[in-house]
């Protein structure tokens, strides 16, 4: 059932994009020598080793900043560089380094050999000889959008970007991955153009929060962009709160516009349910935790677990922090394992029991959902905080609800499905239609339709298993290491 992922077309190490030796400097070297530095040896940047022997970067953005702000003389290199810059290891595949660039919104990505030596560096225009080159120019492009047009009319070419990273050859985790990171850069673009609109409203008062399939970074083109918010104390009463809700309501607007609509139900921070004061948040996943039964706990649990800051504080949230006690509550987490199994694979899903042929199957609701459901439930379980639906499995991978035999599996049989999954909204969307999960039987190739069945036929295995262990076995057991 496992199919080998595509080769990267072109480039495909880290170490091919440094195209400069590493320019290393002491951290009481001032501002005026490492600008003259980087200068004579044609850097973009410096890397600042530090007394506990670890790095900070200097960039060329960061030294005209300062110089901007007056701030040359007496400034050490230590006083302007990133302190924690985004690190990658030499050997690494360029889609790793593209994906730290967009997901910190960087200027530069060192690069270390294992003993954490620098080695170089990469930063965007590197990338412009790498097949990543759609990836990180689309997200250039959005990240300098200077106005609400500009931003949706280059947003709505997200989906050709996305055609041309897999025919580039980079394999389709990995085009799900970036096309995920350049939603992010969408939406941070759109709150920080709103909220230039709003100059009485503080930018920095809130978290925003990305739900669902983003929030795991496994968007695809048929995706919803979910949305939350925890706001400070301090604005989080009225008139206030209400100012922020309508301006996260442009937001919305603006994602709407730019071709990333939201799922309808209101799953968005501007609505009042998924906008709240960290207290509020806080109290909230207290009473979900411990009665699920009621108000949608289980479905808000759900939903917040998978929640991943991308504007804001990116540390935990209040309601991942209560969460993460979710196995002191066992009868909640029997409730949640019941509402994690409610989506059925189903073993046959081009053949019904009366014989005849459906002709449509709902990969999303039939393959994806069952085990992005298991993974989370599974996570929550072993006290994981991953939220990639793959980390998520071989974190709770071993135990005796998911022994290393069923999350290899699973890990295989979701990897399959996102590929074709990908593979056929691609399809749809060259044909003139809207992406959809619902793929015609008609439109399946009999080896496609022979691997959707078997996908779906492992996954009702594992269903049936955990349905049994979660009937028979002591809850303190679910999540022991298996014997």
């Amino acid at each position: 059932m496992t199919s080998p992922p595509l080769p990267l077309a072109g480039y495909t190490a880290v170490d091919e994009l440094i195209v400069t030796p590493p320019l290393i400097v002491a951290p009481e070297v001032s501002v005026t020598e490492l600008a003259r530095q980087m200068t004579a040896s044609g850097s973009p940047y410096a890397a600042v080793r530090t007394q506990d022997g670890r790095y900070g970067v200097v960039s060329d953005a960061d030294i005209r900043r300062v110089v901007a702000a007056d701030r040359v003389r007496g400034s050490t290199a230590a006083d302007v560089m990133t302190s924690d810059p985004p690190i990658v290891i030499l050997g690494d595949s360029a889609a790793a380094a593209l994906l730290l660039l967009l997901d910190r919104n960087a200027e530069i990505v060192l690069v270390t050999d294992r003993a954490g030596t620098v080695r170089g560096a990469v930063s965007p225009r590197d990338f412009m000889v790498s097949s990543a080159t759609a990836g990180i120019t689309m997200h250039e492009q959005v990240r300098r959008a200077g106005s609400i047009d500009e931003l949706t009319r280059r947003a709505r070419r997200l989906p050709s970007v996305v055609d041309d990273l897999l025919g580039r050859g980079l394999a389709p985790g990995q085009v799900i991955l970036v096309h995920s990171a350049i939603i992010d850069t969408v939406v941070r673009r759109a709150i920080g153009l709103v909220f230039d609109a709003r100059p009485e409203l503080d930018r920095n008062a809130f978290t925003w929060l990305s739900l669902g399939s983003n929030g795991r970074r496994e968007a695809v083109l048929s995706s919803d962009v979910d949305s939350a918010a925890a706001l400070d104390e301090r604005v989080a009463a009225e008139p206030e709160v209400s100012a922020y809700r309508a301006a996260f309501a442009e937001v919305i607007a603006v994602l709407d516009a730019a071709g990333l609509s939201h799922d309808g139900h209101g799953t968005t921070a501007a609505n009042a349910q998924f906008s709240r004061s960290n207290a509020s948040w806080r109290a909230a996943a207290r009473e979900w935790m411990a009665t699920p039964e009621k108000n949608n706990g289980a479905i808000m649990a759900s939903l917040l677990v998978d929640g991943r800051p991308i504007h804001g504080d990116s540390g935990l949230t209040e309601v991942n922090r209560v969460f993460h006690e979710l196995r002191q509550h066992p009868g909640t987490m029997r409730l949640l394992l019941r509402h994690s199994l409610s989506e059925r694979a189903q073993p046959h899903p081009l053949r019904s029991a009366m014989g005849w042929r459906p002709d449509v199957v709902d990969i999303k609701k039939q393959g994806v959902l069952p085990v992005v459901n298991i993974a989370r439930w599974a996570a929550l379980s072993v006290g994981s905080s991953a939220l990639p639906t793959v980390d998520r499995l071989r974190d709770a991978a071993g135990t005796e609800m998911l022994p290393d035999d069923n999350a290899r599996v699973l890990v295989e049989v979701f990897q399959v499905l996102q590929r074709l999954r990908l593979r056929y909204q691609l399809r749809q969307r060259e044909a003139g239609e809207a992406p959809t999960d619902k793929l015609l039987r008609g439109h399946l190739t009999p080896i496609d339709r022979s691997v959707v069945s078997q996908a779906l036929r492992e996954i009702a295995a594992v269903q049936r298993r955990m349905d049994n262990i979660g009937a028979y076995v002591p809850i303190d057991e679910w999540a022991a290491p298996q014997p």
